[in-house]
């Protein structure tokens, strides 16, 4: 136990990753442990999309959406071969939404992310251009753009990346304890050794409280509401390289994706759960997005169509909403213990990791001093 990490990261998933990509880019050295596989959990579980967050205008979250967007811009150049844009229609349903409201919030979705290489919304007509999809009574739809990726593949590219540059990467081993000890953190990993660490960063996502109570012996100043999205993927359901964002009467959205050339991907609910572990999809939710799709699609689905299913549990943070209006954006809670860094990284998307990152080597940025250069991965491809 000779060397002394810059930092030790807690959790390989998307945030954890960019991190010690980033870090380990700037010439920082650089630990990180997973429980299990890099990118095996919540990472993996996603929609699959780069997006601004369309939804999230309706609660005013302008500032996150526009960050969105511009890491939607900046992702799908440094992740080319592993994402592409993909056009979305919305069904106009006006006892749902006002068509005004839904041409305002695409305004501000072609516009608030500054320039853009993505193609503009546009009102299109469904009977002409999707005669075979969708139900006759849906005649106007709008169509905008988001980006299709690879959720794992981006996450195992930046450790990719972070292990170019010398990080340290150990999967299937977790954190049992950290701790202080002569002026720096400890780690005990399920392996038997010990890490020492400068700083330490909790990136466990829907596991933080858990690991900073029973592995870091410390109570969490934040609350979180762990809320589990559900998807069911079925054989494709029609030929065109399009995706449809469903409205429905609850006001929430769902998305039917062409998924892997073969199939469709169908997605995603929003139910709150008790524990991370608890993320196996359940009878109303699977019930809940078929009757979705049959409300727009001509050609009706039924459980037989399934031919798989996933959900993943998303750490939000507790702000005393519904859980469609709580909010997606992240949060840090950095601590001073004996003079240490503790970073406790609460919420995040997919989209936004990369800016994570770099804010979180921003904030860290004085007890880090053999950092060598700034801000770096909006630039370098992963390859």
């Amino acid at each position: 136990m000779s060397k002394i990490f810059d930092l030790f990261i807690i959790g390989g998933g998307i945030n954890g990753a960019g991190i010690a990509r980033d870090a380990a880019g700037r010439g920082l050295s650089v630990c990180l442990a997973d429980k299990g596989e890099i990118g095996g959990a919540t990472s993996s579980w996603s929609t699959k999309l780069i997006h601004g967050g369309l939804r999230y205008l309706e609660n005013y979250e302008f500032k996150l959406v526009r960050e969105s967007l511009k890491e939607r811009e900046i992702v799908y150049k440094i992740a080319k071969p592993i994402s592409k844009p993909m056009p979305f229609i919305i069904p106009y349903v006006d006892k749902i939404r006002p068509a005004w409201l839904i041409k305002i919030g695409l305004f501000l979705y072609d516009n608030l992310g500054g320039k853009s290489n993505i193609p503009k919304s546009k009102t299109l007509n469904l009977r002409k251009n999707f005669p075979n999809i969708l139900q006759e009574k849906y005649k106007i739809g709008f169509q905008y753009f988001d980006i299709q990726i690879d959720d794992k593949e981006l996450t195992k590219l930046n450790i990719k990346d972070a292990k170019r540059n010398k990080a340290k990467i150990l999967e299937y081993n977790k954190v049992k304890k950290a701790e202080i000890i002569d002026n720096k953190w400890i780690i005990h990993l399920q392996n038997g050794k010990k890490i020492a660490s400068k700083v330490l960063i909790n990136a466990s996502g829907p596991w933080i409280n858990e690991t900073l109570k029973k592995n870091i012996k410390l109570k969490s100043n934040k609350k979180i509401r762990l809320v589990k999205g559900s998807h069911i993927i079925t054989k494709k359901l029609y030929k065109d390289d399009v995706a449809f964002t469903f409205q429905n009467n609850d006001k929430r959205i769902i998305f039917v994706i062409p998924y892997k050339k073969k199939f469709s991907l169908i997605g995603t609910t929003e139910v709150e759960v008790k524990s991370p572990e608890n993320k196996e999809i359940s009878k109303i939710e699977i019930k809940y997005l078929i009757n979705s799709v049959n409300n727009y699609l001509k050609k009706k689905i039924s459980t037989k169509d399934i031919v798989d299913t996933y959900s993943g549990i998303r750490p939000l943070i507790e702000d005393f909403n519904t859980a469609t209006k709580v909010t997606r954006d992240y949060v840090f809670d950095l601590n001073i213990i004996k003079d240490l860094p503790l970073l406790n990284i609460y919420g995040g998307k997919l989209t936004t990791y990369r800016k994570l990152s770099e804010k979180v080597l921003l904030d860290l940025k004085e007890y880090l001093p053999n950092t060598k250069k700034g801000p770096w991965t909006d630039k370098k491809k992963l390859l």
